[in-house]
């Protein structure tokens, strides 16, 4: 069985990476439901229903604990996506959740493969989904938080009272991940960055510092000069 499963990951990375567009996407995914998160919560016919129980045992002989085994996929689907695989990679987010449909962590990889799509507002269903799931995942509530702001940019022209309000909703969400992460430096990055669109620059610049003297902090490019006109 582990020479199955280590063929199918093989195989799965050998392939040529196949980056979508979201139109290119929306448009596969109608006609091949392993390209939907949840395999588009469509019926299953009974030869497909033989070949997902022949996967399931497969990977749970390698890794007999299924959270671990649904992991793992989540962790390589995730590799993926970040090699612009939009294909493969929500293949494994698929099957992560075909193994483990409680494990949050496929949620969190159905958010990610949107945002990495440039679709915030569905990202954003899909990481409430997984935080609904544990209330108290971190990757989950700094994922609803970083969707929330993308999506507050793309909508504060035509409805900046909408966007307020998803600012609003990020801080919120990120102050409870703070509690459970103090010193994550991306939780702390966006931080500075909400306090910064509400113009609250004492603590804008408070979060901004507190990150900087964190390993690993990572501020997207011209941030400080964001900072800088928003509260000179």
């Amino acid at each position: 069985m582990r020479g199955i499963t280590i063929l199918f990951i093989c195989l799965a990375s050998g392939l040529s990476a196949q980056h979508l567009t979201y139109t290119e996407w929306l448009h596969r995914a109608m006609a091949d439901m392993r390209l939907a998160p949840r395999y588009g919560d469509q019926a299953k016919n009974a030869a497909q229903k033989a070949s997902d129980a022949e996967f399931v045992a497969a990977v749970l002989a390698d890794h007999p604990e299924p959270r671990t085994a649904s992991s793992r996929l989540v962790d390589h689907g995730s590799a993926l996506l970040a090699a612009g695989d939009q294909v493969q990679s929500m293949m494994r987010f698929n099957q992560a959740w075909l193994v483990d449909s409680t494990n949050v962590d496929a949620y969190w990889g159905f958010g990610n493969y949107f945002l990495a799509l440039d679709r915030p507002a569905m990202a954003l269903q899909w990481f409430k989904r997984g935080a609904e799931l544990d209330p108290n995942h971190v990757r989950s509530l700094l994922g609803l938080a970083t969707a929330a702001l993308a999506e507050q940019y793309a909508t504060r022209k035509e409805n900046p009272a909408h966007a307020d309000e998803l600012v609003a909703a990020a801080l919120t969400v990120l102050l409870r991940a703070e509690k459970l992460a103090p010193n994550d430096p991306a939780i702390v990055y966006r931080l500075a960055v909400c306090h910064m669109i509400r113009g609250e620059c004492e603590q804008a610049r408070k979060q901004h510092q507190r990150c900087l003297e964190l390993p690993g902090c990572a501020p997207d490019g011209g941030f400080e000069d964001q900072l800088r006109a928003k509260c000179p």
